[in-house]
């Protein structure tokens, strides 16, 4: 079943809305880096409602690509895939300076370079065994940000 056009409209976040606790999740580990940085609380503030906005855009483009699985809509599955490589080279993503914050971020590239490549395939399996190579890249490389930032004294 392939879908023409997206029926599906976004409203806001409940309080029970999983994406809304892993933003809330990523804007509180960003925020311990800036008070561990020395940063003033205002920049603090307005760094963090910038990574807020990021990681908010990040996970529209990761419903995007879920929608499009459970629709079989691959254009859906290219157009997130696509907007996740690019934001990975947003210079908001590079929140480490690290070598293995980079290779994360190029293997993350890759994953979703295959997402791309299955959801133009027509492969729908394909693209569903690639998204969950995507995510369980997401989920790593926040598990290594989260144990390579300072404790927040």
């Amino acid at each position: 079943m392939r879908s023409s056009s997206r029926a599906t409209t976004r409203t806001s976040a409940s309080a029970t809305d999983p994406g809304r606790w892993v933003a809330a999740a990523a804007v509180v580990a960003v925020a311990a880096g800036f008070a561990a940085s020395g940063l003033t609380a205002a920049d603090s503030a307005v760094q963090t409602d910038q990574v807020a906005g990021f990681m908010r855009a990040k996970l529209g483009h990761s419903q995007d690509v879920l929608e499009g699985l459970a629709v079989e809509d691959f254009d859906l599955i290219d157009k997130g895939a696509q907007q996740l490589s690019l934001a990975s080279e947003d210079a908001s993503w590079q929140v480490l300076q690290t070598e293995d914050y980079a290779r994360q971020s190029a293997d993350f590239r890759r994953s979703c370079d295959s997402l791309r490549k299955a959801a133009k395939a027509k492969n729908l399996d394909g693209a569903a065994l690639a998204w969950m190579e995507v995510t369980m890249k997401c989920v790593q490389c926040h598990k290594y940000v989260r144990d390579e930032r300072p404790p927040n004294n």
